[in-house]
């Protein structure tokens, strides 16, 4: 009887097996010209990865400034005690051009000019002046200042590089950048020179490849978000703590990361909020790849994401690692949600200074209406 059971399900999986091929192949055309068109007819998530670029910026910025104060002992001279400025354990630290900023570090001129220099790189990056020039400098400085002390690096530092280095075969800058008004202001003919076109901030590339890389480098920053998501949920399945249910009791009330003992209290306090968001963070992790694929799902899944980073921002005192997170995340709104919202607010931004106007201005107003009565 176990025979006989054993062979019909073999004989029901090739079955299942057999008739997916058959249909791929019988589709293989139409499925290859789908995909040709999807990597080169247009460029997808562009407002997506403008956010990305944007908060990007914004996480570099926001690192290195609260990292400002304590900069001489933690990548300056002060950290000498951790062999890590003699014997670097990091490997961008042994070779150029990153090397150059570890050698840098001893001198505290040198440190806070690299600091420095951070900073206005990444404003540039905020606004998407000069942008692809700007990430490769800006990755040099920031890449070389982690390697300086990795004991104070979390998994953020690695995804930002991973997420930068995309970017540069990216177009980030289409849309809501310096760039973008600057080649929409000193458009050049098809038959420009690469100089002017480049200086115009438009590329030389043919419009096909430039398509190819930036909806390549979408695919890539999507698929390491879902392979860090899907493995960490797995990962965290295996251990007692999250199939338990207490493991977020755990996180949010160990000193280094209970940096707000009340809130960590109010948490933990009740039972059944710490089991549901052990459990549903498992559940969630493990299953975002698949939630992608449909448009209600896909909702739910970065709602939830979202609101997992911001209470690890704010429960466990990491907001550059949310906030990194964050900036990757947002490949998977599509462009015309960011459209809408930008119209939405556009829209509550006008009417709210037409109404500051007619307050500031009774009679004027009275005036107006008076001639759309007439």
């Amino acid at each position: 009887m176990a025979l006989t059971t054993l062979i019909t399900s073999w004989h029901f999986v090739l079955s299942v097996i057999t008739n997916t091929l058959r249909l791929v192949m019988r589709n293989a055309k139409s499925i290859a010209t789908a995909a040709v068109a999807l990597l080169l007819d247009r460029k997808h998530a562009r407002y997506g990865l403008s956010v990305t670029r944007m908060l990007l910026g914004v996480t570099v910025l926001g690192w290195t400034l609260t990292n400002f104060g304590t900069r001489q002992y933690t990548f300056g001279g002060g950290m000498a005690w951790t062999g890590q400025i003699e014997f670097p354990s990091s490997d961008f630290a042994k070779f150029p051009p990153f090397s150059w900023i570890v050698e840098a570090a001893p001198n505290g001129i040198a440190l806070t000019s690299v600091f420095l220099v951070v900073v206005v790189l990444a404003l540039l990056l905020i606004v998407g002046y000069r942008t692809r020039l700007t990430l490769v400098v800006l990755m040099v400085f920031w890449v070389g200042l982690l390697a300086i002390n990795p004991t104070v690096q979390d998994q953020s530092d690695n995804l930002t590089r991973i997420a930068m280095t995309s970017l540069l075969f990216a177009s980030p800058a289409e849309v809501w950048s310096l760039d973008a008004r600057r080649r929409r202001r000193r458009r050049t003919g098809e038959h420009a020179g690469a100089l002017s076109r480049t200086s115009a901030g438009q590329g030389f590339v043919p419009e096909w490849l430039s398509n190819c890389m930036h909806n390549c480098a979408v695919v890539v920053i999507g698929a390491q978000l879902c392979m860090v998501y899907a493995s960490g949920g797995l990962y965290k399945a295996q251990g007692a703590p999250w199939y338990n249910g207490y493991a977020i009791y755990n996180a949010i009330n160990v000193p280094q990361f209970g940096t707000w003992p009340e809130i960590s209290a109010l948490i933990s306090v009740w039972g059944p909020v710490v089991a549901i968001g052990t459990i549903g963070t498992v559940l969630f992790q493990a299953a975002f790849p698949v939630m992608l694929v449909n448009s209600w799902t896909r909702r739910i899944a970065l709602i939830v994401i979202l609101s997992f980073h911001l209470a690890i921002a704010v429960v466990m005192g990491l907001p550059w690692f949310s906030l990194a997170m964050v900036a990757m995340d947002a490949v998977f709104i599509t462009d015309g949600t960011y459209r809408r919202v930008a119209y939405s607010l556009k829209h509550a931004w006008r009417e709210a200074r037409s109404k500051k106007r007619s307050q500031s201005n009774p009679s004027r107003a009275s005036e107006t209406r008076s001639e759309l009565s007439i």
